[in-house]
């Protein structure tokens, strides 16, 4: 059972959640009534500043609307009331003195009314007179159209100083000018009234303006139009002084949308390019106008609130009849403008009532996280409770075990607790021999799989950084063992095919330091149960002592009761064996011996059948990589099979076959040296493969019996070996359980079991010899 399982029956559910209602529940609950009361009135508050600062917005843009309207009709008025006094003194005046009265009344006007730039004075016969302001702004100048609709026309300009005395006169060519073909001529008489015309450009001048014609008939049919100009640019910085809250301006249109005067002129001329007729509303310079102008067309005239760039302005159109026109009057103001204090005011309180809020929550968050905390703590010491109580069931369970101390039993129960206890993957015991540069795994217990294996050695030419880490005799914890220098090589040799990522490394300490180390993989729970692994490692460290003394004991019986026997060496270029000088064979015979001597009986032959996966050996896509991996691994192969004094070993395929013992005189050490050439190669071909980026999915068996040996064949004659020995050690081989591991027979057991480790594996049926026993062979003692 896992601790986090564990429950304590004397906590009932119902009181930790009347715990967490008083403790945690009701102060929250309060704190969240204050803060929605506080943040309710806030709110309430500023939204009833806000809605009577809008209110009082539209009230004083009203006044405003009605004083702007005023002053921009009163601009227009003296061009009105003064067309209409002129149209009576020219109508009923004396025709000889027609000329005096215009330029007089004319000439007045400009004087005192600035906004007025010129008149215009033409008749039906196409006659042309006009007074202006001098080309300096002071003075006047009077213009006359000459030779009418002939190729001399020509425009005769009167330059007179403040005081009506002549300067100077000048003549400029009329190219065809006729001033009954322009628009403001054309309207007035149309209208048979005063007209204001749209914006255009003066010919005489180059200067845009508008121009409000009146028409009128004399006594002898003759059909005139007086006409007024007032200048554009006079109008637009009339408009553009007008002061409308803060930031606001005005704009003067028609009801067709194009602009006469007001805010941004000079942008709308240059954007039209001179052109009245393209001067329309541009949401590129009036955002917020077009929007308004939009929906006058749909509402009519009226007040409304448009929103721009996240604003909020206020919109007021009303007309200016002028004549028989109507144009709009639009103006355009931030209602934040006309009511900054009340909507400031509003802020304040809003933010007053934030902060209140803010701090509330914090008290909240605060309280809630202290409640939580201690809830926390308590279920951690609860925990811990149950984890301690755990340890103890699991450290009596261990202690209670009949065979902790033998040194030839497995106390598989070791590993199994620290697995269940630390929640680990896989837990490991490991021991380092006593060469000092082999570490050998005892015993690994896959919890999930609920299945150990072991024998697995690893040496410090693959892991020095992990031996020096481990001969240290500290713990260690590492987060990812792939990306830690200590641990990347036995992450790769040994970690990587289960899956697993985190490592723990728990010390097992000797008289005289290290003697081994315990490894935990994927354990969330190990730093917890650090105290519990310590003791397991004392337990580990105890049996390792009692297996050194009892395999030492074991080998010394051993050597006196036994002594060495020769090998009986048929000749090496036979059967098995490799080319002749490829190893070392203990007991060659002679060149001269005998060759009928090599048949007959052998009593007491060890073989050992390694068998390589076909998977592994076409793994890489390069058949030259291939050869030169399997040609890497014989060499090594050979080299160990020298070292231990092997009689032959050859490569059948995918299947490597080793022999020693073979003489007519059983030989008691050849187990022995089998067993110890197996570990050696099995370290060695999974390093090989490592390195090739491969899995090292291969499988030993080994058998002790009799054989029968004979050369077969002739030029040359073949010696090979037969027998249930043969048989059984391939048996053993496909029957491996793991990957990496050496089975081998009862028979291999009973000779090797004082000086090896060994594991049972149980009870399988073989054809002719019944129920036998397999054991895996985990390493020297």
């Amino acid at each position: 059972m896992s601790p986090d399982e564990i429950v304590d029956p004397s906590v009932a559910p119902s009181d930790q959640f009347r715990r967490f209602v008083i403790h945690v529940g009701i102060p929250v609950a309060g704190v969240l009534m204050v803060i929605a009361v506080i943040a309710g009135v806030g709110w309430h508050s500023y939204r009833t500043v806000r809605n009577g600062a809008l209110s009082l917005t539209r009230s004083l843009l009203q006044s405003q609307q009605e004083y702007v309207s005023n002053e921009v009709t009163n601009f227009l008025a003296p061009a009105s009331a003064g067309a209409v006094i002129a149209r009576d003194m020219l109508q009923h005046g004396n025709p000889s003195v027609e000329d005096k009265i215009f330029y007089g009344y004319s000439g007045s006007m400009l004087r005192n009314v600035p906004q007025i730039q010129s008149y215009y004075l033409a008749d039906s016969d196409g006659n042309f007179s006009l007074v202006q302001r001098g080309p300096d702004g002071k003075g006047l100048e009077q213009i006359t159209l000459q030779n009418k609709g002939t190729p001399d026309a020509v425009f005769i300009h009167h330059i007179l100083d403040d005081q009506g005395k002549l300067l100077r006169e000048e003549k400029t060519k009329a190219n065809g000018y006729d001033p009954r073909l322009h628009v403001w001529y054309q309207q007035a008489v149309k209208a048979g009234k005063m007209v204001w015309t749209s914006p255009y450009i003066v010919e005489v001048t180059k200067q845009m303006a508008i121009s409000a014609g009146m028409p009128y008939t004399t006594a002898n049919g003759k059909t005139y139009v007086y006409a007024i100009n007032m200048s554009l640019s006079h109008l637009t910085d009339f408009l553009d002084a007008l002061k409308i809250g803060q930031s606001g301006h005005g704009i003067l249109l028609d009801q067709t949308g194009h602009v006469l005067a007001g805010h941004k002129m000079h942008e709308i001329e240059v954007a039209a390019h001179g052109d009245p007729e393209k001067m329309l509303l541009d949401p590129k310079y009036y955002p917020v106008m077009t929007k308004a102008f939009d929906e006058y067309r749909v509402h009519s005239y009226g007040t409304r609130v448009v929103k721009s760039g996240g604003q909020s302005y206020i919109a007021m159109l009303s007309p200016v009849p002028l004549a028989s026109q109507n144009w709009v009057l639009m103006l355009v103001a931030p209602e934040s403008d006309f009511a900054q204090f009340a909507k400031a005011d509003g802020r304040q309180n809003l933010f007053f009532a934030f902060l209140v809020v803010v701090m509330s929550s914090l008290l909240a968050v605060l309280l809630f996280r202290q409640g939580r905390k201690t809830e926390h703590v308590q279920h951690q010491l609860e925990r811990f409770r149950a984890i301690s109580s755990y340890e103890s069931h699991s450290l009596q369970t261990v202690a209670s075990y009949s065979e902790l101390f033998n040194p030839s039993d497995d106390a598989l129960i070791l590993t199994e607790s620290l697995a269940d206890l630390s929640q680990a993957h896989r837990a490991g015991i490991w021991r380092i021999l006593h060469d000092g540069a082999t570490l050998m795994c005892i015993d690994s217990y896959d919890r999930q799989q609920d299945a150990h294996s072991g024998g697995f050695e690893l040496s410090t030419s693959e892991l020095k950084a992990f031996f020096d880490a481990v001969s240290h005799g500290d713990s260690l914890v590492v987060a990812d063992a792939s990306q830690d220098q200590r641990t990347a090589n036995f992450y790769r040799l040994y970690m990587r095919s289960m899956g697993s990522r985190s490592l723990f490394l728990g010390p097992i300490l000797g008289a005289n330091g290290p003697v081994g180390v315990i490894t935990l993989e994927d354990a969330p729970q190990a730093q917890t149960v650090t105290h519990f692994v310590d003791m397991i490692a004392g337990i580990a460290a105890t049996r390792f002592s009692a297996q050194h003394y009892s395999a030492v004991e074991a080998a010394r019986a051993e050597l006196a009761d036994n002594e060495r026997v020769q090998e009986e060496a048929p000749d090496p270029s036979q059967g098995f064996l490799l080319p002749p000088g490829s190893l070392r064979v203990e007991g060659a015979r002679a060149p001269d011996a005998d060759p009928s001597q090599m048949d007959g009986y052998y009593p007491a032959v060890a073989i050992m059948v390694i068998s390589l996966s076909d998977m592994i050996l076409t793994a890489q896509n390069d058949p030259s990589e291939n050869l030169k991996l399997i040609d890497e691994m014989s060499q090594q192969l050979q080299q160990i099979a020298e070292h231990y004094g092997l009689y032959s070993i050859r490569m059948l395929g995918h299947r490597l076959v080793c022999v020693a013992g073979c003489s007519k005189v059983p030989d008691k050490t050849a187990p022995q040296r089998i067993a110890n050439a197996a570990l050696s190669m099995r370290e060695v071909t999974m390093s090989m493969l490592a390195k090739a980026d491969l899995d090292p999915i291969f499988r030993i068996g080994i058998d002790v019996g009799p054989v029968f040996g004979g050369l077969l064949g002739q030029n040359p004659r073949v010696f090979n070996l037969w027998g249930d020995a043969m048989g059984m050690a391939e048996l053993m081989a496909q029957g491996a359980p793991d990957a990496g591991t050496i089975q081998v027979t009862e028979e291999m057991y009973l000779s090797l079991r004082q000086s090896f480790l060994f594991r049972e594996r149980g009870r399988f049926f073989v054809p002719g010899l019944g129920l036998t026993r397999t054991y895996v062979l985990a390493g020297r003692r």
